[in-house]
């Protein structure tokens, strides 16, 4: 993965964004300490009370401006057509590889965001509860091609976003299990109407391959989460020991990753390194990069996952 900048961005450097803004006290930054933030951030993650006051905090501020310009353009536009003032959620969606940290970027903003709104106004979801049940993936065939756009249950995902945007008193997204790496059946997350819906995935800001309509066509806000290709694999495979050491200590042979901590380290790295080259690499290079042009903000990593540039779209 080249950090080739397209033409439509701007580049920021880390120094010139955090001076984009003005630090404020009320700013939800100050809420997040290191405790927070050690429970906001994915499993192998790394996140630093620097990057909360240096990037994330400049992005709440500009998410802030973006949702008070969208409120006031949807209520002339309502008024404009004689329709009803029903609130309708301002939608981000966050999208980059698999082990890239778009899970920690969501979460962290979700509670920022409550720290300005309240804490029921900023909901989450991910698109993982979409994914087609491992039992009907391996009925089809597909179970090797598991986070590949064809595994996803589009329409379903559509008509979640289209209710979401309509501003439906209530909507369901359904919930996904990473211990045993399936969609939990007749488990839902239901979400009454918030002002801000956040929604994370890999395949955010994908097209269907059964309709012209682009997730992102829901979205008011986009965000891609990036790096060179050597350093998400790392990141990848780090994860992946972490995890078999952790489940071992669980002693939890219904976890997905319970039967590579029975056999040698070599054999499950080796297992491991195959899935990142024949699945995720391919989805990445195929499906997911692709697509950063089309987020609104990019934020690029670096070593150690530290956030060293964002690129905003200029238009």
């Amino acid at each position: 993965m080249t950090k080739q900048i397209p033409l439509n961005f701007d580049r920021y450097t880390r120094q010139a964004w955090e001076h984009l803004t003005t630090p404020v006290p009320e700013r939800g930054a100050t809420q997040v300490t290191p405790h927070v933030l050690e429970n906001i951030k994915s499993f192998n993650d790394e996140i630093s009370m620097a990057d909360v006051l240096e990037v994330y905090g400049p992005l709440v501020d500009y998410i802030k401006l973006r949702v008070a310009q969208y409120d006031r353009d949807f209520q002339e536009r309502q008024a404009f057509l004689s329709r009803p003032q029903v609130d309708s959620p301002f939608v981000i969606g966050i999208a980059g590889s698999v082990a890239v940290g778009k899970s920690t970027t969501a979460r962290l903003l979700q509670f920022m965001l409550q720290a300005e709104y309240g804490d029921t106004a900023v909901a989450l979801t991910t698109t993982d509860g979409f994914l087609l049940p491992n039992a009907e993936l391996q009925a089809q065939n597909m179970y090797e091609r598991k986070g590949f756009p064809e595994s996803y249950d589009m329409r379903g995902l559509l008509d979640f976003l289209n209710a979401v945007k309509e501003g439906a008193p209530e909507v369901q997204s359904p919930k996904y299990s990473h211990d045993i790496s399936d969609v939990l059946m007749d488990e839902f997350d239901t979400f009454k109407r918030p002002k801000i819906f956040i929604i994370e995935g890999i395949n955010t800001l994908q097209a269907s391959e059964t309709s012209p309509v682009y997730l992102a066509d829901f979205f008011d806000l986009s965000v891609y989460v990036d790096a060179q290709t050597h350093l998400i694999e790392e990141w990848y495979i780090q994860r992946f020991n972490a995890l078999l050491v952790q489940t071992k200590a669980e002693n939890d042979p219904s976890n997905f990753f319970w039967p590579w901590t029975q056999v040698p380290v070599a054999e499950a790295n080796a297992a491991a390194m195959k899935v990142w080259r024949d699945v995720n690499l391919v989805n990445l290079e195929q499906y997911i990069l692709p697509t950063r042009e089309r987020a609104e903000i990019v934020l690029h990593k670096t070593k150690n996952h530290e956030i060293s540039e964002i690129w905003l779209r200029k238009f």
